[in-house]
């Protein structure tokens, strides 16, 4: 589903070059479920906007599905991301002015699904992830564990084949982060989602059957544990 060959990025300040990503390679198939883990500073949040197509390489390939997504223009790239990828953060990024089916349901708006459609699949969406009490609730009546609910509820609502997690459960107290993390699982499960989640918990790595380490802007480890 996912793969990046000889994947590089670097950033100039005058003349200094720093090399964040150096010639990683990295392939992902349908239906896996991954964290990556790494220092402060070892690329894991670069490597995540590269694969979300909210950057570019210095240098390098990615495909997703067969894909060569970096080679096609602006436009498309924006329309593959929005039909293929769902994003969750840390900080949830709820707009505070639309109430929880209406964050829900953005991605199908910016997709020119018809209102009532676009109601019908956040709903439902919302109720899949166990919000069916909450549709019509504002972010700030929120908990945080329910808003990263609404969150993960917008990513998935244009079915997408990836779901990118940025420290998704940082944010949250060790019992509700179990809770989110038990609902990636099964969403994983379920819906067939290929997940990758950035953290920095060794307790959420240690939960994912695929087990990545960023180290010298290549993938320095990766653990398969058994079925």
């Amino acid at each position: 589903m996912l793969e990046l060959t000889d994947i590089t990025k670097s950033f100039r300040t005058g003349p200094a070059e720093t090399i964040v990503l150096n010639d990683l390679t990295l392939h992902v198939g349908e239906r896996e479920f991954c964290s990556i883990m790494g220092g402060s500073g070892s690329g894991k949040s670069t490597l995540m906007n590269i694969i979300g197509l909210l950057d570019r390489p210095t240098r390098g390939q990615y495909r997703i599905a067969g894909e060569d997504v970096l080679a096609a223009p602006p436009d498309k790239q924006s329309a593959l991301r929005n039909r293929l990828i769902g994003f969750v953060f840390q900080s949830f990024f709820l707009l505070p002015r639309l109430n929880a089916w209406r964050n829900a349901a953005l991605p199908l708006m910016y997709r020119g699904t018809p209102e009532a459609e676009a109601r019908r699949q956040a709903c439902a969406m919302l109720e899949r992830v166990g919000l069916a009490d909450r549709m019509e609730h504002m972010p700030a009546m929120l908990s945080g564990g329910q808003k990263q609910r609404v969150a993960i509820a917008r990513a998935l609502v244009g079915q997408p084949k990836v779901l990118l997690a940025d420290e998704p459960t940082g944010a949250l107290d060790p019992k509700v982060a179990q809770e989110i993390m038990d609902l990636f699982l099964e969403v994983n499960r379920e819906l067939g989602v290929l997940v990758l989640i950035i953290t920095h918990d060794p307790h959420i790595a240690a939960q994912c059957p695929r087990q990545l380490r960023l180290g010298g802007g290549r993938i320095a480890q990766d653990l398969r544990m058994a079925a």
